[in-house]
C-alpha cells in the first residue's frame, strides 16, 4: 500500500482543492448536499487566510500527498462546529484513487495532529448512504447519533 503524507498547501495549489470539489464523481457521496461545490479563485484569498492562517486552533487543513511520487489524492481537515459544539472531520479522496487506503490513513494522520493540537475528539455527520461509514468505524469511530438524512460518527482521541 502507497503511504500518504499531511502536506500544507501554499495559497496558488488550491487549484487542487478547486478540481476536487468540482470533480461529479469525487463529490457524488454528498449529493445530500448539493453534489460539486464552486471554489472560483476570486475566493481563494479569504478562505486561505480563515483555514490556513488564523491560528485559533480552531480549524485544521491539509492535502494528502502520496510520498512515494508526490500526487495529490485528497483533502483533510477538521474545524469547530457551533452547531455540533464539536470539531468536525472531513476527509476527501479524489475519486480516482480510491479503494487504494488513502482514507484510512488520513483518518489516522488526522487524528494524530488533532490529538497534538489538543482536541479531545473529532465527529464528522456522514450522510446515511455514504458508504464511507463503514471506513469511520474501522478507524474507531463509533455511531453517536443517527437520524433520517446522516450519522454522526464520533471518536475520542
Amino acid at each position: 500500500m502507497d503511504k500518504i503524507v499531511l502536506y500544507t498547501p501554499k495559497l496558488d495549489e488550491l487549484k487542487f482543492r478547486q478540481e476536487l470539489l468540482a470533480d461529479p464523481e469525487t463529490m457524488a457521496y454528498n449529493h445530500s448536499y448539493g453534489g460539486t461545490i464552486s471554489f472560483p479563485r476570486e475566493r481563494w484569498a479569504d478562505w486561505y487566510a480563515r483555514w490556513m492562517e488564523e491560528e485559533t486552533g480552531s480549524r485544521f487543513y491539509r492535502y494528502l500527498r502520496r510520498e512515494k511520487d508526490g500526487t495529490l489524492v485528497g483533502e483533510t481537515a477538521y474545524h469547530y462546529d457551533d452547531e455540533f459544539g464539536e470539531y468536525v472531520c472531513d476527509v476527501l479522496v479524489a475519486a480516482q484513487h480510491r479503494g487504494q487506503g488513502f482514507g484510512r490513513q488520513s483518518l489516522e494522520l488526522l487524528c494524530q495532529a488533532a490529538r497534538a493540537n489538543g482536541v479531545k475528539r473529532l465527529v464528522d455527520n456522514i450522510a446515511i448512504d455514504n458508504p464511507s461509514v463503514g471506513l469511520f468505524r474501522k478507524a474507531g469511530f463509533r455511531e453517536w447519533l443517527r437520524t433520517d438524512e446522516y450519522i454522526l460518527m464520533g471518536k475520542e482521541l
